[in-house]
Protein backbone atom coordinates (compact mmCIF):
# COMPACT_ATOMS: atom_id res chain seq x y z
CA UNK A 1 0.00 0.00 0.00
CA UNK A 2 1.02 3.80 -0.76
CA UNK A 3 0.88 7.32 0.82
CA UNK A 4 -2.67 7.72 1.32
CA UNK A 5 -5.03 9.38 -1.30
CA UNK A 6 -8.46 10.88 -0.20
CA UNK A 7 -11.48 12.40 -1.90
CA UNK A 8 -15.00 13.61 -0.56
CA UNK A 9 -18.11 15.24 -2.21
CA UNK A 10 -20.31 17.01 -0.22
CA UNK A 11 -24.33 16.10 -0.85
CA UNK A 12 -25.94 19.25 0.68
CA UNK A 13 -29.18 18.06 -0.85
CA UNK A 14 -28.84 14.84 1.38
CA UNK A 15 -27.21 15.96 4.20
CA UNK A 16 -24.04 14.23 3.72
CA UNK A 17 -20.19 14.16 3.06
CA UNK A 18 -18.77 11.18 1.66
CA UNK A 19 -15.16 10.11 2.34
CA UNK A 20 -13.12 7.66 0.30
CA UNK A 21 -9.88 6.98 1.18
CA UNK A 22 -7.10 4.45 -0.23
CA UNK A 23 -3.68 3.75 1.19
CA UNK A 24 -1.38 3.69 4.61
CA UNK A 25 -3.51 6.09 6.91
CA UNK A 26 -1.91 7.96 9.89
CA UNK A 27 -3.35 10.44 12.62
CA UNK A 28 -1.18 12.95 11.00
CA UNK A 29 -2.09 12.83 7.21
CA UNK A 30 -5.86 12.11 8.45
CA UNK A 31 -5.83 15.39 10.55
CA UNK A 32 -4.71 16.96 7.28
CA UNK A 33 -7.22 15.70 5.10
CA UNK A 34 -9.79 17.07 7.69
CA UNK A 35 -8.54 20.45 7.88
CA UNK A 36 -8.82 20.26 4.22
CA UNK A 37 -12.37 19.43 4.80
CA UNK A 38 -13.57 21.27 7.42
CA UNK A 39 -11.91 24.47 5.20
CA UNK A 40 -14.54 23.93 2.07
CA UNK A 41 -16.72 26.76 1.63
CA UNK A 42 -19.61 23.74 1.52
CA UNK A 43 -18.92 21.93 4.48
CA UNK A 44 -21.31 23.27 7.67
CA UNK A 45 -21.87 21.78 10.50
CA UNK A 46 -24.74 18.81 11.35
CA UNK A 47 -23.49 17.10 8.15
CA UNK A 48 -23.65 13.58 8.58
CA UNK A 49 -20.46 11.55 7.18
CA UNK A 50 -19.91 8.13 5.48
CA UNK A 51 -16.25 7.24 5.32
CA UNK A 52 -15.14 4.30 3.15
CA UNK A 53 -12.39 2.91 4.51
CA UNK A 54 -12.15 -0.56 2.76
CA UNK A 55 -9.19 0.54 0.74
CA UNK A 56 -7.31 1.70 3.70
CA UNK A 57 -4.36 0.30 6.46
CA UNK A 58 -4.30 2.08 9.78
CA UNK A 59 -1.02 2.87 10.65
CA UNK A 60 -1.93 4.35 14.12
CA UNK A 61 -2.35 3.13 17.77
CA UNK A 62 -5.16 3.93 20.70
CA UNK A 63 -2.53 6.92 20.74
CA UNK A 64 -2.90 8.24 17.48
CA UNK A 65 -6.73 8.01 17.26
CA UNK A 66 -6.54 9.72 20.84
CA UNK A 67 -5.12 13.00 19.15
CA UNK A 68 -7.52 12.71 16.37
CA UNK A 69 -10.33 12.89 19.13
CA UNK A 70 -8.55 15.85 20.45
CA UNK A 71 -8.37 17.25 17.19
CA UNK A 72 -11.84 17.04 16.58
CA UNK A 73 -12.37 18.42 20.11
CA UNK A 74 -10.77 21.53 19.38
CA UNK A 75 -13.33 21.94 16.58
CA UNK A 76 -16.60 20.88 17.59
CA UNK A 77 -18.14 24.14 16.33
CA UNK A 78 -17.40 22.53 12.92
CA UNK A 79 -19.35 19.25 14.01
CA UNK A 80 -22.75 20.00 15.25
CA UNK A 81 -24.55 16.35 15.94
CA UNK A 82 -24.18 14.40 13.32
CA UNK A 83 -24.35 10.67 12.50
CA UNK A 84 -20.63 8.92 11.06
CA UNK A 85 -20.80 5.69 9.06
CA UNK A 86 -17.27 3.83 8.82
CA UNK A 87 -17.50 1.47 5.82
CA UNK A 88 -14.65 -1.41 6.72
CA UNK A 89 -13.90 -4.98 5.44
CA UNK A 90 -10.59 -5.81 7.31
CA UNK A 91 -9.90 -6.44 11.25
CA UNK A 92 -7.03 -3.71 11.22
CA UNK A 93 -10.04 -1.14 9.91
CA UNK A 94 -12.57 -2.50 12.49
CA UNK A 95 -10.41 -1.91 15.35
CA UNK A 96 -8.98 1.06 14.42
CA UNK A 97 -12.63 2.39 14.10
CA UNK A 98 -13.81 0.77 17.25
CA UNK A 99 -11.46 2.17 19.58
CA UNK A 100 -12.63 5.32 17.76
CA UNK A 101 -15.90 4.91 18.45
CA UNK A 102 -15.41 4.09 22.26
CA UNK A 103 -13.18 6.83 22.36
CA UNK A 104 -14.99 9.62 20.88
CA UNK A 105 -16.29 11.27 24.03
CA UNK A 106 -19.01 13.91 23.54
CA UNK A 107 -18.87 14.73 20.60
CA UNK A 108 -22.19 14.95 19.79
CA UNK A 109 -22.22 12.05 17.34
CA UNK A 110 -23.52 8.88 16.66
CA UNK A 111 -20.73 6.25 15.36
CA UNK A 112 -21.78 2.92 13.74
CA UNK A 113 -19.49 0.67 11.80
CA UNK A 114 -20.72 -1.59 8.52
CA UNK A 115 -19.67 -4.14 6.29
CA UNK A 116 -21.53 -1.96 3.34
CA UNK A 117 -21.66 1.44 1.56
CA UNK A 118 -25.69 0.29 1.17
CA UNK A 119 -26.34 -0.45 4.84
CA UNK A 120 -24.51 2.72 6.15
CA UNK A 121 -26.44 4.98 3.98
CA UNK A 122 -29.69 3.55 4.88
CA UNK A 123 -28.41 4.04 8.45
CA UNK A 124 -27.35 8.02 7.77
CA UNK A 125 -31.55 7.82 6.59
CA UNK A 126 -30.78 8.34 2.90
CA UNK A 127 -34.04 7.62 1.09
CA UNK A 128 -34.21 4.36 -0.94
CA UNK A 129 -34.85 5.87 -3.90
CA UNK A 130 -31.72 7.74 -3.98
CA UNK A 131 -29.49 5.07 -2.92
CA UNK A 132 -28.00 3.62 -6.23
CA UNK A 133 -27.46 7.33 -7.26
CA UNK A 134 -25.20 8.05 -4.05
CA UNK A 135 -23.39 4.56 -4.70
CA UNK A 136 -22.60 5.43 -8.06
CA UNK A 137 -21.16 9.11 -7.09
CA UNK A 138 -19.25 6.65 -4.32
CA UNK A 139 -18.07 4.62 -7.43
CA UNK A 140 -17.01 8.12 -8.69
CA UNK A 141 -14.78 8.90 -5.46
CA UNK A 142 -12.52 5.61 -6.00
Amino acid sequence: MSKLKSNYTILLNHNLVIEFHSGILTALNYIEFKKKLLNDSLFKADLNHLIDFKNVKFNTNPTDISDFVDFLKSRTQFLGNRKVAFVTNTPNQVVSTTIYKLTQGNLNQEVEIFSTEENALKWLNIPNSVIKDVLKIINKLK
